[in-house]
């Protein structure tokens, strides 16, 4: 994946104003970078029917933008390192010397041996969240998963850079071999977060987003921060250390996973 653009973040006008209206939030008046706010990396296609994605390395998808015949695929919480899979519906656009090709009635192709098929292997369901502190807050987003520190919140060189944490879960299936995951729907999750601070900004609360991935030897599912969510610094009392998750969601989604060995990569 390239990064694509970074998103900020958006911190409450006043204390006093009404934060369910959304002109009382604005951009941070640190931020005088976009690297306070979060990155966004993937890719674009042209002329697809109906894509589906397929990811190998972190990502969370945090939707499509369209431009003419052409489609951007955005995900958080990802790198350069990420790779992907996009497949659509059989098309007639591909030319080699030994192939088979099969057509409906109206002329539409229904197989192409030329373009490599989606084979779903398994269907895996998220685990369920982790342990609760003493104040019904998830210590991780998953049973028997861990936190990570992405980026710490912090100044350096006059730039605020964003904290991030992620919340996961590996989930093993063979060893050795290479997996790609498709997250078909996700949730939303509320960080307290202590874990991502600084010496200067001891306290964060923003909102997280889930994704899953795949990667040598299973899947893993993920939450990381959602781009463009709004984020305060409250008072540190009250809070479990390091780190807390609410407003979890208890319908558990399902990823469809498939292996990369035989797939071409990069595909031209």
């Amino acid at each position: 994946m390239a990064l694509q653009s970074y998103w900020t973040r958006k911190q409450l006008r006043s204390a006093q104003l009404d934060p369910n209206d959304g002109a009382n939030w604005t951009v941070s008046t640190a931020s005088a970078s976009p690297s306070f706010g979060d990155g966004l990396w993937g890719f674009t296609v042209s002329n697809a029917i109906s894509p589906i994605v397929f990811i190998t390395g972190t990502g969370i998808f945090n939707g499509t933008s369209v431009s003419g015949s052409s489609i951007t695929f955005h995900y958080s919480s990802a790198s350069t390192s990420t790779k992907f899979y996009c497949f659509d519906l059989m098309a007639d656009n591909m030319s080699g010397t030994t192939f088979l090709k099969t057509y409906d009635t109206n002329g539409r192709i229904t197989f192409n041996s030329l373009q490599p098929p989606l084979n779903i292997i398994a269907a895996i369901q998220a685990a369920g969240p982790g342990a609760t502190d003493k104040y019904g807050r998830y210590l991780t987003c998953y049973s028997g998963g861990a936190n990570r520190v992405r980026q710490i919140y912090q100044v350096v060189g006059g730039i605020v850079y964003t904290g991030q944490v992620d919340s996961f879960v590996d989930i093993p299936i063979n060893s050795g071999v290479e997996y790609a995951a498709f997250l078909p729907w996700s949730r939303g999750v509320m960080y307290w977060d202590f874990l991502s601070r600084s010496e200067f900004y001891s306290f964060l609360n923003y909102s997280g987003l889930e994704g899953a991935y795949g990667r040598s030897g299973g899947i893993s599912f993920m939450f990381g921060a959602s781009p463009a969510t709004t984020q305060a610094h409250p008072f540190n009392q009250g809070y479990s250390l390091p780190i807390s998750f609410s407003n979890l969601p208890a319908l558990l989604p399902t990823a469809l996973v498939i292996t990369t060995e035989n797939l071409p990569f990069p595909f031209n």
